[in-house]
């Protein structure tokens, strides 16, 4: 075997061993290309857990029966308002301390059916 191409083998290891032990984290993006769409919503994603626990808190005392289901409807909802207006719903979530302060600053109002009504029609 040449020195080169011993080399160019070690090279080649150096290099496969850095990618894999690189924890990855950041390196993924959701979303297209590293775009401001993509880290919009990596940063939603980033509040997930947050909204997660706010509304867990809530349905632990008011729906003791439903607590995952309630949970991930509700974050569902966030998570939709999220990736129509990021920067808002970020900051405000970000503020809020509670399933209530989500529900009244940081989401879209719900119609009489439950739905988003206007939001939906337009």
């Amino acid at each position: 075997m040449t020195r080169a191409r011993r080399l160019a083998i070690a090279a080649l290891a150096v290099l496969l061993a850095c990618a894999c032990s690189c924890s990855g984290k950041g390196a993924t993006t959701v979303g297209s290309g590293g775009s401001a769409e993509g880290s919009a919503r990596a940063s939603c994603n980033d509040l997930r857990a947050k909204v997660e626990q706010l509304y867990r808190v809530e349905a632990e005392a008011k729906e003791p029966k439903r607590v995952d289901e309630a949970v991930a409807d509700n974050t569902t909802m966030v998570m939709n308002d999220c990736a129509r207006e990021p920067a808002r719903v970020i900051a405000c979530v970000t503020a809020a301390t509670s399933a209530a302060d989500l529900e009244q600053k940081c989401v879209a109002p719900l119609d009489e059916e439950g739905s988003e009504g206007e939001l939906l029609r337009r």
